[in-house]
């Protein structure tokens, strides 16, 4: 009986001594977040005149940790003849080919951090092209272009193994016709109407594509 009396005495001055320096027996918390920071996205920013592009900030702590509950930021373009953007939603319209910086700032309590990112404005070209990849992928995955005097115009580049091109959706008014199947060729399509056109393989169903027409 004594000594079970000893053990639980000594146990409890163990438990006591780590309270007593700061410790704990299941003590699992870390020190406390402190904003440090703010990360700006997306990486290298990039609009083209007349559309939109949504921006985001993130709180970061001492550690480079993503921190929540703090306000939201408020955002500023240095250039608002090259891209405005939303003071609230963080939401970028381009306006004229060049580049801005994008500010967002965030204050939390007597505490202020901002943090930027350079947009770039930009016609995109009027001409793109995909490879139909022997490795069954349409490469790159998504191609944007623009409307040279209202066209323009996407040329798919078959490898030695066959694929086509079919059209899942295009905007309303758009009709450009699928390609069948083809093989160690090329072969160009049209596109005259705003919007974006997703695309598979209907041989390979694992490969799909995306054309932005602006």
């Amino acid at each position: 009986m004594l000594r079970r009396v000893v053990r639980t005495i000594a146990a409890g001055s163990v438990v006591a001594a780590m309270i007593a320096c700061g410790g704990s027996s299941n003590d699992t918390t870390g020190p406390t977040p402190v904003f440090t920071s703010v990360t700006v996205g997306p990486t290298s920013p990039a609009v083209s005149p007349g559309s939109t592009i949504a921006m985001t900030a993130t709180a970061m702590d001492q550690n480079g940790h993503a921190m929540s509950g703090l306000p939201a930021a408020t955002w500023t373009s240095s250039d608002e003849t090259k891209a405005t953007i939303d003071a609230a939603s963080g939401v970028a319209s381009g306006v004229a080919n060049g580049s801005t910086t994008i500010t967002a700032t965030i204050v939390s309590g007597s505490v202020t951090h901002a943090g930027t990112a350079q947009l770039v404005v930009s016609t995109p070209p009027p001409t793109g092209s995909v490879t139909a990849a022997a490795s069954l992928s349409f490469n790159p995955h998504s191609v944007t272009i623009g409307r040279s005097g209202g066209t323009g115009s996407i040329t798919w580049t078959f490898e030695s193994v066959a694929h086509t091109v079919t059209f899942d959706n295009e905007p309303a008014g758009a009709n450009v016709a699928d390609i069948p199947a083809t093989q160690s060729a090329s072969i160009a399509r049209n596109f005259t109407v705003a919007g974006t056109y997703n695309y598979h393989c209907t041989i390979h169903s694992n490969m799909s594509g995306v054309i932005v027409v602006q």
